[in-house]
């Protein structure tokens, strides 16, 4: 899984590459965390290199969202694939995260929403789904946030990759 991160006024753009998968979602959180704790209020999360997500991978997206609307931001989620939109449509959690076709989609309903008197997308549905497993605590492999928190200027890229394990779980 290869993850960039991007800078653009007030919004974190993550782009995925590669598996999200219980392998390696506790790199995706750690960089997820890293930006909450920076003061990202809003994340947008492109997805158009993404090949395989699971539940763990889903439950990292659904834990940003919540800490995110508790503080009075958002996540979206933008290039969503066709396989990708396929999982999250059988699920039913398209209802929970308002999505772009693009980038600049994106940027312009922002710029839309703010001229109307808003502040940030409205997802398509209301309220938080829970029971989705989302994993807590645990040990963070080293180097795993190498890169990531600080460094990159507005507009700045930052790019990071996890070429942890594939195979067995930790306990």
């Amino acid at each position: 899984m290869e993850v960039t991160k991007k800078i653009k006024g007030e919004c974190v753009i993550f782009g995925i590459k590669g598996s999200l998968d219980m392998n390696n979602v506790k790199f995706i959180k750690k960089i997820f965390t890293d930006a909450t704790d920076s003061g990202a209020k809003s994340v947008a999360i492109d997805m158009n290199a993404l090949t395989y997500i699971d539940s763990s991978g889903i439950g990292s997206f659904i834990g940003l969202m919540t800490k995110l609307r508790g503080a009075g931001g958002y996540v979206v989620l933008i290039n969503m694939n066709e396989d990708i939109k396929r999982i999250f449509t059988m699920t039913k959690l398209l209802v929970f995260f308002k999505v772009f076709e693009s980038e600049e989609e994106f940027y312009q309903s922002i710029v839309e929403d703010v001229q109307a008197g808003g502040s940030t997308p409205t997802p398509t549905g209301e309220g938080t789904p829970t029971g989705v497993g989302t994993q807590t605590g645990g040990s963070t492999p080293a180097g795993e946030g190498a890169g990531v928190g600080g460094g990159a200027e507005a507009g700045g890229n930052i790019k990071v990759d996890y070429t942890g394990g594939s195979g067995g779980t930790e306990g």
